[in-house]
């Protein structure tokens, strides 16, 4: 189930991210306080329907626009075929270089 709650938190945050929206203003737009927005693009909490039809509505999208994963391109599909793959301890220190590479992504150019 884990799964499954970071794939739809990812998208609420991409989703938010799209509309130009910092976690305060979709929280005070879908009623729901900021940390529990925060956990829920994490992956860290279930949430209920009625959370995700305000979230929806809050972002202007339908429900199901939140569930349906969008098509992954093909260095995205690569890069998570590795990661099943991986052992565990492995995927951690990917995740770790994945992260570094974010964040000095902006300072190269």
């Amino acid at each position: 189930m884990g799964n499954l709650l970071e794939v739809v938190g990812a998208r609420i945050r991409s989703l938010r991210k799209e509309n130009g929206l910092s976690q305060q203003a979709l929280a005070e737009r879908a009623g729901v306080s900021y940390k529990y927005l925060g956990e829920i693009e994490r992956g860290q909490v279930s949430l209920s329907v009625e959370i995700l039809i305000k979230i929806a509505q809050a972002l202007h999208v339908q429900s199901a626009d939140i569930l349906e994963q969008p098509a992954m391109d093909s260095v995205k599909s690569r890069a998570l075929f590795i990661m099943e793959e991986l052992p565990k301890k492995e995927k951690n220190l990917a995740v770790e270089l994945l992260e570094a590479l974010l964040r000095n992504a902006g300072k190269n150019e």
